[in-house]
């Protein structure tokens, strides 16, 4: 059944790709507010929202979705109403072929433009891994399939669609299975909300679950108390959910260039409100969804077998995969499956296409960009991404601080870049000194303060008490803005 289902998958995304030949590779205009704001709000909802943060809220409760729902909503209208068609407008005097150019060409810096094409390249291969990884888990849960081959299929499918139809094939397809992940959620929410969140005692072993965890586990020690309450203030744990939900995702998501290419690509300065409302509908349903299904889990695990559901699935990652097969009859699970496909095809192949462009467009620098460029470029970055999923031995854990980190880094970087082309500042020497300070305080924070990446990538960790637990986007926003508003201020001054 579930073999079946993804050859039809596959079918589906091989024939909207096919319809898309002849199109512009780079770039494409759309007139269709609906298919657009879609692709937008499915290019930011992969795996890692639906198992990363899931896995997240089915760990520490109601405090991850309350914390990182309006942030989201209110970042994605905002940013699509204000900042886009600010985007379109200049794209409309410039004609870029990527978002990477264009804000070079905005702001008549050639570094800036090289900046952050350098960035995007190195951390865009991390993203595309949790979503990999992701997907790979539940290929081979599902159909038992090899990781190692479900990982290697996946990105050979993501590839020979974007080398057929381009960002034409991208932006059609992510329409496609945003339906795909509406109704999986819907199907997904009903039954949480009329069966599961029914079932006698769901509140009592909710409450009670959380006694099944041992004082010393790191949960305790981050500051939380329960599923249904927040974590104490300024504790180690209300600092961690507070500037990764409320700062680095939102922000985020105002600065990625695969989600800035959608404004680019609006017939007009009138579409952003509709592109808006399209845009919320699924990143909103996911975070309700997901996260308030692994949370109530917990209840169902704790009156089967007394323990959490973090506990019964191996850890974080594993609670959407484990719940979706426990928690679902057969046939609602495969559905499931399909839902989880389209949510990485979405996401990996915008991430791709990003990747190519940047590459052929931005970084190999020609008159025009080479086609032929682009192709081996993306299948260098997919075996580099593949050689790396299977190198962390498909750890799931990964998944939301890939994630994290790509947002973080790049919305520490760019957000005063892209504020100042709101209000129409274009001084391209600001612009870059900006971004160096965001990119290297956040990188230096990775490397050497944040608990997470820390130990990981070099060993060290110098104590600072809570604030180890505070996201990189932070302190690298704050000296961004600083240089920018003092360079511009000087400016005036001078």
């Amino acid at each position: 059944m579930n073999i079946l289902l993804m050859l039809l998958f596959v079918v589906a995304v091989v024939v909207v790709a096919y319809r898309s030949q002849g199109q512009n590779y780079f770039i494409s205009k759309l007139d269709n507010n609906a298919s657009l704001g879609i692709s937008y709000g499915a290019t930011l909802t992969s795996t890692s929202a639906i198992i990363g943060f899931g896995g997240l809220a089915g760990w520490l409760g109601f405090a991850i979705p309350f914390t990182m729902l309006i942030p989201m909503m209110l970042f994605i209208y905002l940013a699509t109403v204000y900042i886009g068609p600010k985007v379109w407008q200049a794209n409309q005097r410039i004609q870029a072929n990527t978002y990477i150019e264009l804000i070079g060409k905005y702001y008549n810096s050639p570094l800036l433009s090289k900046l952050l094409a350098t960035i995007t390249v190195a951390l865009i291969p991390f993203y595309c891994v949790a979503v990999l990884i992701g997907v790979g888990k539940f290929i081979t849960e599902f159909t038992g399939i090899d990781f190692t081959l479900a990982v290697a299929g996946f990105s050979i499918l993501v590839f020979g669609t974007i080398f057929y139809g381009g960002m034409s094939s991208v932006i059609k397809n992510d329409a496609v299975q945003g339906v795909v992940i509406i109704a999986g959620s819907i199907i997904v929410l009903c039954i949480t909300v009329f069966v599961h969140m029914q079932a006698p005692g769901y509140w009592e072993h909710l409450t009670s679950a959380w006694t099944s965890i041992p004082q010393d586990n790191l949960v305790n020690k981050l500051g939380f108390s329960g599923f249904t309450s927040y974590p104490n203030f300024w504790s180690r744990g209300w600092l961690m959910i507070t500037t990764l939900l409320i700062f680095s995702i939102p922000i985020g998501l105002i600065t990625l260039p695969q989600l800035q290419t959608r404004w680019m690509m609006a017939k007009d300065e009138s579409s952003f409100k509709s592109i808006a409302r399209y845009g919320m509908i699924i990143p909103g349903l996911v975070i309700v969804t997901f996260m308030l299904a692994a949370i109530s889990a917990n209840a169902y695990t704790y009156s089967t077998e007394g323990i959490t559901v973090a506990q019964a699935a191996g850890g974080t990652a594993g609670i959407i995969p484990y719940w979706i097969k426990t928690g679902f009859s057969p046939w609602v699970s495969s559905a499931l499956f399909v839902t989880v496909l389209a949510a990485a095809f979405t996401t990996l192949n915008s991430l791709m296409h990003l990747l190519s462009t940047t590459i052929a467009n931005d970084i190999v620098h020609t008159n025009k960009p080479s086609l032929k460029v682009a192709y081996g470029s993306m299948i260098a970055v997919i075996a580099l991404a593949l050689w790396m999923t299977i190198a962390f031995n498909g750890q799931m854990a990964i998944i939301s601080r890939a994630t994290a980190l790509y947002f973080g880094i790049i919305g520490a970087s760019m957000l005063p870049s892209v504020i100042g082309m709101y209000y129409g500042l274009s001084n391209g020497k600001h612009a870059v000194a900006s971004f160096i300070g965001g990119a290297s305080t956040s990188i230096l924070w990775v490397l050497f303060v944040h608990f997470k990446e820390s130990k990981l990538f070099t060993g060290i960790t110098y104590d600072i008490g809570v604030y180890n637990f505070v996201e990189p986007i932070v302190p690298g926003l704050i000296i961004s803005t600083l240089i920018y508003i003092f360079l511009n201020k000087m400016q005036k001054s001078g």
